[in-house]
């Protein structure tokens, strides 16, 4: 796994060890979706949920992201993310939570961590953790009208991207083999 662009790529990442519970977005699926949401990430904050290997958030930061919250449950993703922020040099500019997602966003706030402009929800598969997950985005205030939400899920799992979930419409879905990328921005229908 090695980053697809900005000032890190080609940077290989540390491997997934065999028997860890973690499945990273492929560097396909990453690259296709930054062409999609754009090179420069200037001065953009990223929140990557269900962070895993980390790779989503760090793909930001070396694309100009000024910050990046990385948050997971699994002490293995955790101590992996750490790897990789250090292996690009990110530490200062990215903040770690081990945190039981969705309710874990409760705490984001509290902790000065908000209004984000991009936010990655990358959960197992088929668990129904997509709309949880973003009733917490809103109830606790992380993203304003001009965030992106990208959601990855299996392509088996077709109804776990709505055309609408709150005020976030549906802009577009491309699919990577089994994986289904949504991408949802604000709309004022309700």
């Amino acid at each position: 796994m090695r980053i697809t662009g900005g000032g890190e790529r080609g940077r290989r990442l540390s491997p997934i060890k065999k028997g860890m519970n973690i499945r990273p977005t492929s560097d396909r699926a990453r690259s296709s979706i930054f062409n999609i949401l754009g090179q420069t990430l200037t001065g953009f904050s990223v929140l990557d949920l269900f962070a895993g290997s980390g790779s989503l958030g760090i793909e930001s930061l070396s694309r100009g992201a000024t910050r990046a919250v990385f948050v997971d449950n699994s002490r293995e993703a955790i101590s992996l993310i750490k790897k990789n922020l250090a292996i690009c040099t990110y530490e200062e500019l990215s903040t770690v939570l081990k945190k039981y997602l969705p309710d874990g966003l409760n705490h984001l706030s509290s902790e000065g961590l908000n209004k984000f402009d991009i936010i990655f929800i990358d959960p197992p598969y088929g668990k129904g953790y997509i709309q949880p997950t973003i009733d917490k985005l809103y109830t606790n205030n992380l993203f304003h009208k001009s965030s992106t939400i990208v959601v990855e899920t299996s392509t088996n799992d077709t109804d776990a991207l709505p055309d609408y979930i709150k005020n976030l419409q549906l802009k577009l879905s491309r699919s990577y083999g089994m994986t289904l990328i949504g991408m949802y921005i604000y709309n004022e229908k309700e």
